[in-house]
């Protein structure tokens, strides 16, 4: 294995005095001056010679970054260390480049060509993460450590905006990537409990923006609390609803790639924070939203769906710190000493987040504080009954108080023939509105038409998905607009949750809107047989053996020929002797019966008795019967016994008209552990009962945890024997 190329020199002639001397590998003077173009982002509204000139400088990007990862190792890393340009170059991408939240579509070159430079950017970053590449290319872990922090190579904005690009696809490249850099470089630990405050500050100036007033206490949406998000100008409201979706998904893509720096985040207080802002803010955003008049209707729905996004967001961004820093240390650590802090941190965070309602609401339709509860019962055995009962009332508190409207589209007026019962005015309907609803689906033929939009309309549909999730083929979104009734809001709830029905989950996400099956009138047919046995269709393996055209053929019965006077004559001996009963002299005539008449009354003499059906239940009935007679002949013996004993009990007693005592008494102890005997053989096999140690070890030894168990369910039912029914026994002994 060859030396690390922070340790290796070279020897260089001096351009000064011309003699040769030893200089490290890692030298400016081997960096090559390579001029670097910084990356812009493509304006939204562009024409053709926007275009052109952003794929031109695209292109140059692409060349330079060629360049440079075909560079050997120890040049490589002398551009890395010595060329500002080239971090110029890499920074700009990763702050302008669009995130896969807000990509716009582009032509099919200006596409391919934006892919191969977000691909080389990502692998210029895992290269400069990666101090060993072979066994004879490789830094000293140290001094990669050192090269990384004190060049500036690497710093948490940057590292932050790489999850927020490549988190989706790289995740576990990515993972790995950034694990490496925090292990070989502790210092951007530290770097990063300082940025928390940062973003807690960002907090802090977006709710100044919305000219709200930051406080914990949740107040009621009013008019004239929102009016000035209401009256604000459209551009910095778009602004602020942007940049706050932007830090919430670049948090979440953070904390998903690397889950050990949710301790940062949660030694600076950031999940009570986190609700806040949530309770102070979002609400007030979705209030403008709706009194904001709009130039452009779309933006409504845009705006809505990253507001619904962001709530999903905020969610998952408190979970993940919850999980990463208590919940799953108590799983880890179930039975040691330690787990009992990181209980009272869960406690701790549940109880003061409780303020929060709205926000812990939305927190409790995710992740069930039960669910939690179970976990934390399985793992520790002692826990304050009083805090869990106190954090149970106070989630159903917060859920019965605060009311989650569900949007409902109006239905079409009806006629007053056809139209249900209304209750009463001031009356309330018991039954809540979302059980009275039933899904289209589930109506089948009896379900309305809905209309299907224009091919204007479904392009407009199709991109206000596509702006969210632009992965998404076109084709498989119209279909996924098609199963929700083309409602956006539905499909991107289901994408999102992975909602989504068994016949979309196996198609192509890819789809494009030319792949997608023409659609023939059949398919808009509804009837109660369809897909049955016979839908010829919708199925392609009907049985055609059971389809027939008219009645079908009947069988007719089988001729036979009569007989002649020869058979007759053979066969009439035979019908003499069993053909009728009254014929004199047959086998149906009775001796015994002086009329001469057959009898065939039903005997029923043995109707009464058990009979088995099959070998199963006859064997079942005599093993029955053989029990019955066992236990029979049992109960004769003891009787048996029984009653010699009373003869010799009665023959002693005419012998002597005052027995001995002490052998009365001596009697009385050989019958009782005789008795004693025989109902111990009758419990062979059903184990004796289990004792319950609640004394243990001597004080100051410790105590095992059965014997804590155990003291526990003395405590808890210790009520139900003892002397604490003594009124009741008093009563008894009254009465007798």
């Amino acid at each position: 294995m060859t030396l690390p190329i922070d340790k290796q020199e070279q020897t260089v002639e001096d351009e000064a005095s011309g003699r040769q001397q030893k200089v490290p590998v890692l030298h400016p003077r081997f960096k090559t001056d390579h001029p670097f173009v910084v990356y812009r982002q493509l304006p939204m509204n562009y024409d053709t010679a926007t275009l052109e000139e952003w794929m031109e400088r695209v292109a140059y990007i692409k060349e330079d970054l060629h360049w440079l990862l075909r560079l050997p190792h120890d040049r490589f890393w002398c551009q890395v260390v010595f060329d500002p340009e080239m971090h110029k170059c890499i920074d700009s991408y990763l702050k302008n480049a669009p995130r896969s939240y807000d990509v716009k579509p582009l032509p099919p070159e200006a596409e391919a060509l934006h892919t191969a430079v977000h691909r080389m950017v990502f692998m210029v970053c895992l290269r400069m993460a990666t101090y060993k590449e072979s066994a004879s290319h490789h830094l000293t872990p140290s001094v990669f450590g050192e090269i990384l922090y004190e060049h500036f190579i690497f710093d948490i904005p940057k590292i932050m905006d790489l999850c927020s690009l490549y988190g989706a696809g790289n995740s576990a490249l990515l993972t790995r990537m950034i694990s490496n850099i925090f292990t070989q470089q502790p210092k951007y630990e530290d770097d990063l409990r300082i940025t928390v405050p940062t973003v807690l500050q960002v907090f802090e100036n977006i709710v100044e923006q919305c000219e709200l007033s930051h406080t914990t206490v949740p107040q009621r949406l009013s008019t004239d609390r929102c009016r000035g998000l209401a009256d604000m100008p459209e551009p910095k409201f778009l602004d602020i609803v942007l940049y706050l979706y932007d830090i919430c998904s670049t948090l979440l893509a953070f904390l998903e790639v690397y889950p050990k720096g949710a301790h940062a985040f949660h030694e600076e207080g950031f999940l009570v924070r986190l609700s806040n802002l949530y309770e102070t803010t979002f609400h007030e955003l979705m209030a403008a939203v709706k009194e904001r008049k709009w130039s452009e209707p779309s933006l409504i729905r845009t705006v809505k769906t990253k507001l619904r996004v962001m709530e999903k967001n905020f969610v998952e961004i408190f979970r993940n710190i919850l999980n990463t820093c208590a919940i799953q240390p108590i799983i880890e650590k179930s039975g040691s000493p330690e787990v009992e802090s990181y209980v009272e941190d869960y406690m701790s965070v549940m109880t003061d987040v409780l303020s929060d309602k709205r926000f812990l609401a939305a927190y409790e339709e995710v992740f069930r504080f039960s669910e939690d509860l179970d976990i934390l019962q399985q793992c520790v055995y002692a826990i304050d009954d009083t805090r869990i009962q106190f954090l149970q009332d106070g989630i159903a508190s917060t859920l019965q108080g605060v009311v989650r409207k569900v949007k409902t589209k109006k239905s079409p007026k009806v006629p007053k023939e056809n139209a249900q019962r209304q209750p009463p005015e001031g009356a309330e309907n018991d039954a809540p509105q979302d059980k009275l609803q039933v899904e289209e689906s589930e109506l089948g033929a009896c379900a309305a038409p809905v209309s299907s939009p224009s091919d204007v309309e479904m392009d407009s549909l199709i991109s206000s998905v596509r702006d969210l999730l632009p992965d998404l083929g076109s084709g498989f979104i119209q279909m996924c607009l098609e199963e929700f009734s083309f409602d956006v809001e539905k499909v991107v709830n289901a994408l999102l949750e992975d909602k989504l029905p068994p016949h979309l989950q196996d198609l192509n996400r890819t789809m494009d809107r030319d792949m997608l099956p023409k659609k023939s009138i059949l398919s808009e047919r509804k009837n109660i047989y369809d897909d049955d046995e016979f839908d010829v269709f919708h199925k392609k393996d009907v049985d055609v053996s059971k389809v027939f055209k008219g009645k079908r053929q009947q069988i007719t019965s089988k001729k036979y020929t009569p007989l002649s006077g020869a058979d007759r004559e053979k066969l009439q001996p035979v019908y003499d002797l069993f053909g009728n009963v009254d014929t004199e002299g047959s086998v149906y005539a009775i001796k015994d019966d002086p009329d001469g008449m057959y009898e065939d009354e039903y005997d029923d003499t043995y109707d009464s008795h058990n009979e088995a059906e099959d070998e199963d239940s006859a064997d079942e009935l005599l093993q029955r019967r053989y029990n019955l007679s066992i236990a029979a002949n049992k109960n004769v013996q003891d009787e048996e016994e029984e009653e010699e004993e009373e003869e010799e009990e009665s023959e002693r007693r005419r012998d002597q008209f005052i027995e001995d005592p002490a052998k009365i008494r001596e009697r009385q102890e050989q019958r009782r552990l005789s008795k004693m005997q025989r109902t111990a053989k009758k419990n062979v096999g059903q184990g004796q009962k289990r004792s319950y140690d609640v004394q243990g070890k001597p004080k100051g030894q410790g105590q095992s945890k059965e014997v804590l168990h155990n003291r526990d369910y003395k405590e808890k039912n210790k009520g139900r024997r003892a002397n604490h029914n003594r009124r009741v026994l008093a009563d008894k002994k009254r009465a007798a």
